[in-house]
This record gives structure tokens, C-alpha cells and sequence, in this order.
């Protein structure tokens, strides 16, 4: 399987298409059809306020998607295509907003073209289904980006089965689209070389206890070949409290190891040498209009012994990504707007609370505040051999509004702003300056 082509996927369409034509089957094929889309503008705005230096960019983007039925309640097809348009781009900008790349105008491709089969609907208490092509894969630790202009997407199969509680993945994947760019391309690490394939896989169970409280428990990996071998492990433990708020417990551990040449000298040197590891502890309660955040991480992720960066050691990190030019899973809560927090050695704390004004008239509107603390990693200067305790902090805010209540059903805004200090000594050892970041989303989601 070293291509999946549009062709193939005409060919396995009408080759199990063909007993059932003649059926019942074809009305629902047709008949529960579905186009819909959305038209969105994004704007997002980097200020590096280190160097003084301001990047970002505007866009307009379409997103039109089309579904069948399923013909025997077994087969569907679709697909999806994109537009992206600039509006404006910062003087200077090097693509690092992901909207566009630099000297991009805009771009457009076809992000998705796919056929499903899955378990008739026969089989009570069990679903299964596979699908074949190019296509948003969110399986294992392998995941797309839907927050820019438009998604990022994966060519190759993605597999999935449930039954009574029990959820289980499999993705195998040989090329990508990012989210700013068109076409699909070779997976590569950070020298250019390509990476054969990448699969991702997750199983996971929630268990129904006494008194309305649930443990979920979930195991999720990812591999790319000659490349990277990670792994995740997630607990959940969900409880009623009174007035009917609800607290949640949650653990996570990830591991991620070098697995074959392709780690290269970059990665070794950038992120971290051979292994990393990530635990991190988190609460949340939702209590009416409220919802109350609190989390703990800790990282380790040692770089290579020769890796320097502006006369430092250079600080590692966990790398989550399965090739330069791919996206991989970070869901801890730590992670903010501008960091992640998943610096070696680095103890990194949250603590937020978000508000929906609902309950007041304002039915739509949310806000939150997030502050993010990280310490505990050194910046070892190799001039003088003497070492830095370094630290970071962000706060991010969060608005949401959506304007169904105005009879404008689908239409949405978000608004996000970070801002992001740290340590001189900590820049020169990682190379992330101090930013203010604020990005906007105006979206409109429809029905055809």
C-alpha cells in the first residue's frame, strides 16, 4: 500500500456497489446524503515583544464537505475541499502563524476524498467501520489541526470498532497535508527524509460505578517508522457533587523513545536525545456557570550532551510530533495558547476558571482566564560552566460567543489572547521569546 489514489477509491466503489444497486439500499444511499461547510475568517497576531518584532496574518477560508448514505447500510463515500484566501499578512512574516506561509496569496485542494465501509446496523451492541484514503484521522497519538484556516489531513486507513463501553482505533498513514498548504506530501523528519509511515493506535473502557460516578480509562501510542515509538496512558474518574456540580479527577503519563535513525541530529539536539517522559495530575468542576481548572506537570527530556543554542546547554522538551511536517497529540492541560510547558526538568501548574453567562441573559457568551506557572529547569551557560534556575509564565484568556439566540444559528465567534514571559537565560537555552498572542475566529457552519 505505498499510494492510496482517487482512482483506487472509484474502483472499490463500484466493485461492492454493484450487488446492491438494484436494492432498497440505493434510496437511503441517496437520500441521506449531506453537504454542508463552513465559511470562516481567522486572524491571528504574534508580537514578539523580546525583539520587537510583529508577525501574523489574515484569512479568509471555505470549507465544503459532501457525504452519501450508506449503500447497504454498509458503504458511503466523500470528501472535502478548501479554499483559503489572504486578506492581510505582516510585514516580515515567516509563516509562523500557519495561516499561510510567507509569500503565499492563498491555496486551495481537495483535503478530503474517502470511502467508509462499516458493520450493518444488524448487530446490536456492536459498531465497527473502516476508512480508506485521505481523510481528518484522530487516532492513537496521531491527531490533525482544526484551528487555523482550514484542517491538516492524513492519506491511509483509519479503523475503528465499540462495543458496551469498549472503544478501540487503529490508523495506518504513509502522507499528510498541512494546515498551510495544499497537495499531500511525503512524511519527513526535520533533515527532509522521508518516513515510510505512521500509525496510531488507542484502546479504551469506561467502567459505569454506583452513585452516577464513571472511570474511564484509555491507552493511546503512536509510531513512525524509523523514527519516533511514543506512548500515552489517561485515568478519569468522574463523581457528582451537590446542587448538581461535578468534579473530575484525571492522571496522564506519556513516553515517547527514539526509534530508528531517522531521530536525527536535530531532533537529538532540539528536543530531547533519545527518551522523554510527561506525568501530569488534574482536577475540573463544574459547578453551574462555572467550571474550575487546576493541574500539575512534570517533564524530563534531556537534549544530546553536545547541543547548544546562544552559549547554553540547550533546554529540551517533549517532541510530540511524529515528523516535522505532522501533528501528534499534547491534549495535557498545562499546554497553553503560547507554550506547552513540557520542558526538561520543567514543573509546570494551572489554574483557571471560565464562566458562561447564560444564566444571566447572555446565552452564548463564555469567558476564561487561565494562569500557567513553570520552574524548575536549568540554563547551563557552557562559557563559565555555572547553571540558572529559569521560569516561565503565561495568562491566557478565552471568549466565546455564539449567535444562535440572534436567529443566526451556526455562526460563531472566538477570541483568544496569550501572554507570555520568561527568564533572558531560558530564551537563549530554547531559543522561545517572550510574546503577546491574539488570534480571532469568525465562523459560519451551514447545511445544503
Amino acid at each position: 500500500m505505498s499510494s492510496l489514489k482517487p482512482s483506487l477509491l472509484s474502483c472499490a466503489v463500484a466493485f461492492f456497489s454493484l450487488p446492491v444497486l438494484a436494492s432498497d439500499s440505493y434510496d437511503s444511499f441517496i437520500s441521506d446524503a449531506k453537504v454542508d461547510g463552513k465559511v470562516q475568517t481567522v486572524f491571528f497576531n504574534d508580537e514578539n515583544t523580546t525583539d520587537n518584532k510583529t508577525k501574523g496574518a489574515w484569512t479568509g477560508a471555505v470549507w465544503l464537505n459532501a457525504q452519501t448514505g450508506y449503500l447497504a447500510d454498509f458503504l458511503s463515500i466523500g470528501g472535502s475541499a478548501y479554499r483559503v484566501a489572504k486578506l492581510d499578512m505582516k510585514d516580515g512574516n515567516v509563516g509562523s502563524s500557519d495561516l499561510l506561509n510567507a509569500g503565499n496569496e492563498g491555496f486551495g485542494k481537495l483535503g478530503q476524498i474517502w470511502v467508509d465501509f462499516k458493520l450493518p446496523e444488524s448487530y446490536d451492541g456492536l459498531s465497527a467501520d473502516v476508512k480508506i484514503g485521505r481523510q481528518l484521522v484522530e487516532t492513537g497519538l496521531v491527531t490533525i489541526s482544526g484551528s487555523r484556516s482550514v484542517p491538516s489531513a492524513w492519506q491511509g486507513v483509519d479503523a475503528s470498532v465499540e462495543m458496551d463501553g469498549f472503544k478501540g482505533k487503529i490508523a495506518w498513514l504513509n502522507e499528510v497535508s498541512k494546515r498551510s498548504q495544499s497537495g499531500f506530501h511525503h512524511i519527513v523528519n526535520e533533515e527532509g527524509k522521508k518516513i515510510d509511515w505512521v500509525m496510531g493506535m488507542q484502546l479504551g473502557y469506561t467502567f459505569e460505578l454506583a452513585n452516577q460516578r464513571s472511570l474511564e480509562l484509555q491507552y493511546r501510542n503512536g509510531l513512525a517508522d524509523n523514527y519516533l515509538n511514543a506512548h500515552n496512558g489517561n485515568v478519569w474518574f468522574k463523581m457528582p457533587l451537590y446542587d448538581g456540580s461535578e468534579l473530575t479527577l484525571g492522571g496522564m503519563y506519556f513516553y515517547a523513545k527514539q526509534d530508528g535513525d531517522l531521530w536525527g541530529t536535530d531532533e537529538r539536539e532540539g528536543s530531547f536525545d533519545n527518551k522523554a517522559e510527561s506525568g501530569n495530575l488534574n482536577a475540573t468542576l463544574n459547578n453551574g456557570p462555572w467550571t474550575f481548572n487546576a493541574a500539575f506537570n512534570y517533564t524530563k527530556a534531556n537534549t544530546a550532551s553536545n547541543s547548544s543554542s546562544n552559549g547554553y546547554h540547550t533546554i529540551g522538551y517533549y517532541n510530540y510530533y511524529f515528523g516535522e511536517n505532522t501533528q501528534g497529540v499534547w491534549d495535557v492541560p498545562t499546554s497553553a495558547i503560547v507554550s506547552d510547558f513540557n520542558f526538561n526538568k520543567e514543573k509546570a501548574w494551572l489554574i483557571g476558571a471560565e464562566y458562561d453567562f447564560s444564566n444571566i441573559g447572555l446565552e452564548g457568551l463564555s469567558l476564561g482566564y487561565t494562569f500557567f506557572y513553570g520552574s524548575g529547569m536549568k540554563a547551563k551557560d557552557l562559557n563559565t560552566g555555572t547553571e540558572h534556575d529559569v521560569a516561565e509564565h503565561e495568562h491566557d484568556l478565552t471568549m466565546k460567543y455564539d449567535f444562535s439566540q440572534w436567529g443566526m444559528k451556526g455562526l460563531q465567534f472566538k477570541l483568544q489572547y496569550g501572554y507570555y514571559k520568561n527568564d533572558e537565560a531560558f530564551r537563549k537555552a530554547t531559543g522561545q521569546n517572550e510574546t503577546e498572542n491574539l488570534r480571532a475566529w469568525l465562523s459560519y457552519n451551514f447545511t445544503i
